[in-house]
């Protein structure tokens, strides 16, 4: 077997096409977000078909990147569809593409995966952006704060017997650290919990973890998860979007001797 035909056959081996009444339903090789497979579907009529989605893309997008409605993500999405040859209809929230033959099938939805798989990273893309803007606000902020009176750090070691152990700012004199995460994700907000664990007891220097969301209420942090931390006795919380100069006085009290 070549390697073209290998090719082939890998890809082919993870796509399914069926019936339905609008046309057909086209399941791809190609994942989709959160890891379930990409579904696209050729809409037919009078002997011409046109490929188009769910439906329900943007919203699905937004609800793992947040919202794309700004002029410079919905532009940065038009351009995209430009590029594929793809039509958005804003007011149905649709990608289609244009009416063809149905022999031309093959080639509009290979475009038309290569788009969908182009947007997906862009909102991707579009979440690590404002994940690490607000990451970056809240360091300089601290910086700005407690620069002066503290050592301020970015992902690095709690202690030496601890490496493995960091937080996204460690704020440290020699009695006390804020080890503060920023609650961009499960995880951070997970790590913080570990840290409150591992570091509660028998430390020459006392650690406070701080869990900082962006708007706790809009958080996309699992609610039990943000229970977990709001019921624990040794993690301070605090919530950017109640304002800045309140999550700093949290803080500051906390380091107070």
């Amino acid at each position: 077997m070549t390697v073209q035909k290998k090719i082939c056959s890998a890809f082919c081996e993870g796509l399914s096409i069926r019936e339905i009444p609008l046309g057909y339903a086209i399941k791809t090789p190609f994942s989709w977000l959160h890891g379930e497979p990409l579904v696209i579907f050729g809409e037919k009529t009078d002997g011409l078909v046109r490929m188009r989605d769910g439906g329900d893309t943007l919203a699905i997008l937004e609800d793992v990147a947040g919202d794309l409605t700004t002029d410079t993500k919905m532009g940065a999405m038009r351009q995209l569809a430009i590029e594929h040859g793809i039509l958005f209809d804003e007011e149905k929230s649709l990608f289609l593409s244009d009416w063809t033959e149905e022999a031309n099938l093959g080639g509009v939805a290979i475009r038309f995966m290569s788009f969908l798989n182009r947007i997906q990273d862009l909102a991707f893309l579009s979440r690590e952006r404002v994940t690490n803007a607000f990451r970056e606000e809240l360091f300089e902020a601290i910086k700005e704060r407690f620069g002066t009176r503290f050592y301020v750090g970015e992902r690095e070691a709690m202690s030496e017997e601890h490496k493995e152990y960091t937080a996204d700012i460690i704020i440290r004199d020699a009695k006390i650290q804020a080890a503060v995460y920023a609650a961009t994700s499960e995880v951070n907000v997970l790590e913080a919990l570990l840290t409150e664990q591992v570091f509660k007891d028998g430390h020459e220097v006392r650690t406070v973890p701080v869990v900082v969301f962006e708007d706790f209420m809009q958080s996309r942090v699992k609610s039990k998860t943000r229970r977990r931390v709001i019921n624990s006795s040794g993690i301070e919380i605090a919530d950017w979007a109640g304002g800045a100069d309140d999550v700093l006085a949290k803080i500051a009290q906390l380091l107070e001797p």
